[in-house]
């Protein structure tokens, strides 16, 4: 059982490391969870199972360890790599790494285990891209314990908890879950999944939804094109977002110019597109109102006054 060979406490992990193997090097993969023992990260390139990998974590700390094992996630590759030489003097700049990034105390161990293997050695089910968090972890991450205090004008990941976000995507993606849970959980987003967009008018006509994140692929581009283009006859104040494979630069400033706030481009970690959409809700929202009409008028004139001149010329 994953709880008998989990020794150490996964944590969410949401750093860019530089994987490198003899063959190729990847500065920007992106990690999922970090324990002592081993780490689960996205990477551009395939990894073999029992390949030596070097995981720097910053310019002054680097590790070795061994490949577990490293699945295809169609645009990426999901991997684990276990630190199974690593040192005690290795594991304790570990935990400092861990405690300074996570700003949580990082426990020894996660109760009695039988073997000194954690949980990056469990390969994911095919085509099973769910990123569980929380739920396998026997002590669940507290993410209100995590943020630090900010002032009420600063952003931060539940600064718009509650906020109502659909996710309009083709059937059965396998990203879908993923997506929704990572954002229900890290931000408090209300979110709606719409594999068929014609859920997605009565909400807006209902003023239900507060932003719209397209997830955009090769066999439903026309589709999310169409919706891009009613978006914008019927409901232009509705900001949306589109996630979307690698495209030219022309296709990304196109769809800018359709009116997307941003156009995110795979590969990503998820809390590229969290740090999108709360950055679109806090510009919409700390921008000056317009000034209206009424406004212009000068306020120091006494129109009952200029109204009873007016009536003694005419």
């Amino acid at each position: 059982m994953a709880e008998e060979r989990r020794q150490y406490l996964r944590v969410i992990f949401e750093e860019t490391i530089q994987v490198s193997t003899e063959e190729w090097s990847d500065p920007i993969a992106t990690g999922l969870d970090l324990s002592l023992n081993g780490v689960r990260f996205h990477c551009e390139y395939p990894l073999s199972e029992g390949e030596l990998v070097s995981i720097e974590f910053e310019p002054s700390f680097t590790l070795v360890g061994t490949a577990i094992w490293c699945w295809p996630i169609e645009w990426y590759y999901q991997a684990a790599v276990r630190f199974s030489e690593i040192t005690v003097t290795e594991q304790e700049k570990l935990r400092n790494y861990i405690e300074t990034t996570t700003k949580q105390n990082y426990p020894d161990f996660v109760g009695e285990v039988k073997t000194g293997i954690d949980d990056t050695e469990t390969e994911p089910e095919e085509n099973n891209t769910e990123v569980n968090f929380t739920k396998e972890d026997p002590t669940p991450i507290d993410y209100s314990q995590s943020e630090p205090s900010f002032p009420d004008a600063e952003l931060h990941s539940q600064t718009y908890a509650g906020s109502q976000v659909a996710l309009v995507t083709e059937r059965d993606s396998p990203h879908n879950d993923m997506i929704m849970q990572y954002l229900s959980e890290r931000t408090g987003f209300k979110m709606s999944l719409m594999e068929k967009q014609g859920n997605l008018w009565p909400m807006l006509r209902e003023n239900a939804l507060d932003l719209v994140l397209l997830n955009q692929s090769t066999s439903n581009e026309d589709e999310i094109l169409g919706v891009i283009q009613r978006l914008g006859e019927e409901h232009p104040d509705i900001p949306f977002i589109v996630f979307a494979g690698p495209i030219s630069l022309d296709d990304r400033l196109h769809l800018l110019s359709l009116g997307a706030i941003d156009v995110i481009t795979r590969p990503t970690h998820l809390s590229t597109i969290a740090q999108s959409i709360l950055q679109a809700f806090y510009d919409n929202r700390t921008v000056a109102p317009p000034v209206l009409e009424e406004e212009l008028i000068d306020e120091s004139l006494d129109l009952d006054s200029d109204l009873d001149l007016m009536e003694d010329k005419f």
